[in-house]
């Protein structure tokens, strides 16, 4: 750790930003990244990144909260707008580069370490080895085929992508690959994948819309997706390899990450153990990820969304998702049921309908998969055909609240149930004034989880579960209900103050306030005028940047390790 000034980042700070280039649909809404990039620079730095961590002692809590990384820090500058360069957050993983097969990228690298480093996307680029002050002026030809890959550091395998050196890169067809655009090239798409994507939207199987349909009056995207990056962060380990004024031994780095002996301080800062204590989806833990809609996939009943599933890391993961299972569309970029013998246990077998998938570390067999999450009624509701089948128009079966679509039951559901309590007012530094504090919580819209079946991710530093590795499916309502459009006014606790603003979509559930915010309705006229795709895709999460504030103002003093001279 040579630098005397970190970049730091917030537990809550925006979880991944999407450069997108000339990628078709998505760039349908008024968003700043909506045009082609003309330059991208990439600096190759350090920093200091929080984790959320409420499991460790109250004289742990500061120590066991920062995490040191190496990044990749990112500006753009895009054909729209010339001259002017966009600074990207900076986190772990780096920001996910889409773009068009056939896409041209200048870039330009900077090494601002001490080792060498290095810019990698199998089988499109190579940046070769930048030294120490190091820069390299290259063009990112985008001619490998489209699919999901991992942008990472190369060099000194696996420490340097380990230590934060990786992103998602996501190369979109030019075109469609047959009657329905796919995620793949026409020839890439096997006859099963690209059935799947002709029948999303039929009405007698899943009623709504094509991957790659929008619709205007509910404020939906087209290209619905996502990217999942699994990760895990050693804090004792990263710390020594930032003090290390070499090349920090990847064999070295390897046995101590899989093989340190637990101890009973095993998961604080100051430890023997230099196992990881962090696991991350696309940067996030917890809370910060499973409600974080750049993450967790947040649709109507009839929005079907594709996520990206890659691990950065060396543990292997069992992704298990609540409410639908998923379509497995490719694998190692594979796309299944691959007619032309590449993979023999593919042929013929076509996307398999699953709840649970293996992820191994990154460069084995499995490390990567794409999948269709199709967003249909969640199979235990039971409607008129059953359960596990059934969309709008069909009925839900009576109860004795209602019907059981929407479902009455969860969504008027209140936790306590209901009722005040009196607390503190935070006004007065006395704490002699009391206020009424509201305590209903409603438990809905339905919030499915999806967590690793691998039990040591599902908590930080050995805590509490789901404070780690948890992502999920929100269902905010049914596209094929007609309701109502609710003014801002009917949402939020500040009656005709918000004069001129649009109407929300409709919505089957109710939608309340702290679950608009998640969805950054509440942060931004633009946001309400055009929908979250702009955020969600293209990169700007208003709701993200509301948890940055509540992270930065909440945030505990960096540990004394950080900023000892020893350090400097």
């Amino acid at each position: 750790m040579k630098r005397r000034d970190f970049i730091k980042i917030t537990a809550g700070g925006v979880a991944a930003a999407a450069v997108a280039g000339n990628v078709p649909g998505v760039l349908n809404t008024p968003a700043w990244a909506a045009s082609p990039i003309s330059q991208l620079n990439i600096t190759i730095t350090d920093a200091l990144k929080e984790f959320h961590c409420f499991n460790g002692l109250p004289d742990q809590q500061d120590p066991n909260s920062t995490c040191y990384f190496w990044v990749y820090q990112m500006s753009v500058e895009f054909v729209a707008n010339p001259g002017v360069f966009v600074d990207l957050p900076v986190n772990v993983p780096g920001p996910t580069i889409m773009a068009t097969a056939g896409d041209q990228i200048p870039v330009t690298i900077t090494n601002a370490l001490t080792q060498d480093h290095s810019f990698f996307i199998p089988g499109i680029f190579t940046s070769g080895i930048i030294p120490p002050g190091g820069v390299v002026n290259r063009t990112i030809n985008v001619r490998g085929l489209p699919g999901t890959y991992l942008y990472h550091d190369n060099r000194n395998a696996p420490v340097n992508r380990v230590m934060g050196l990786h992103g998602a890169f996501v190369v979109m067809p030019a075109a469609p690959s047959g009657a329905r655009w796919t995620p793949y090239a026409a020839g890439q798409a096997t006859p099963q994948v690209q059935r799947l994507f002709d029948d999303l939207g039929t009405t007698g199987f899943w009623p709504g819309l094509a991957w790659e349909e929008a619709r205007a009056d509910t404020l939906t995207a087209p290209f619905r997706q996502y990217v999942w990056i699994t990760h895990q962060a050693s804090q004792k380990l990263f710390a020594e390899v930032g003090s290390n004024p070499g090349v920090f031994p990847a064999a070295d780095f390897v046995r101590a990450f899989r093989r340190d002996a637990f101890s009973r301080d095993s998961f604080s800062f100051a430890g023997t153990s230099r196992i990881p204590q962090h696991f991350s989806i696309t940067g996030q833990q917890g809370h910060f990820c499973h409600n974080n809609p750049i993450i967790t996939p947040m649709a109507r009943v009839g929005e079907p969304v594709v996520v990206r599933v890659m691990n950065a890391g060396l543990m292997t993961q069992s992704m298990h998702l609540h409410a639908n299972h998923f379509y497995l569309i490719s694998v190692d970029r594979i796309v299944q049921g691959d007619p032309s013998g590449a993979d023999p246990s593919l042929q013929g077998a076509g996307p398999i309908w699953i709840d649970t998938m293996t992820l191994n570390p990154f460069g084995e067999k499995a490390s990567s998969y794409d999948m269709v999450v199709p967003f249909m009624r969640p199979p235990d509701v039971p409607n008129t055909r059953g359960i596990g089948r059934g969309g709008s128009p069909d009925q839900g079966l009576p109860t004795a609240r209602g019907l059981t679509w929407p479902p009455k039951e969860e969504l008027d559901t209140f936790i306590p149930e209901g009722g005040t309590a009196q607390g503190q007012d935070p006004a007065d530094p006395t704490g002699q004034t009391l206020i009424t504090v509201p305590l209903m919580q409603r438990e809905s819209p339905l919030c499915y989880p999806m967590h690793d079946h691998s039990e040591p991710t599902q908590s930080t530093q050995g805590g509490n579960y789901n404070t780690a590795l948890i992502s999920g499916a929100y269902f905010i309502g049914d596209l094929n209900i007609g309701l109502p459009r609710f003014n801002v006014d009917d949402l939020f606790t500040n009656p005709g103050g918000n004069p001129g603003m649009p109407l929300l979509p409709p919505h089957t559930f109710p939608m309340d306030e702290d679950f608009a915010m998640m969805l950054g309705l509440d942060q931004d006229p633009q946001i309400l005028a055009y929908g979250i795709n702009e955020a969600r895709v293209n990169g700007i999460m208003e709701a993200s940047k509301q948890s940055d504030l509540e992270s930065q103002r909440d945030r505990p003093p960096f540990p004394p390790g950080f900023n000892d001279p020893a350090f400097p």
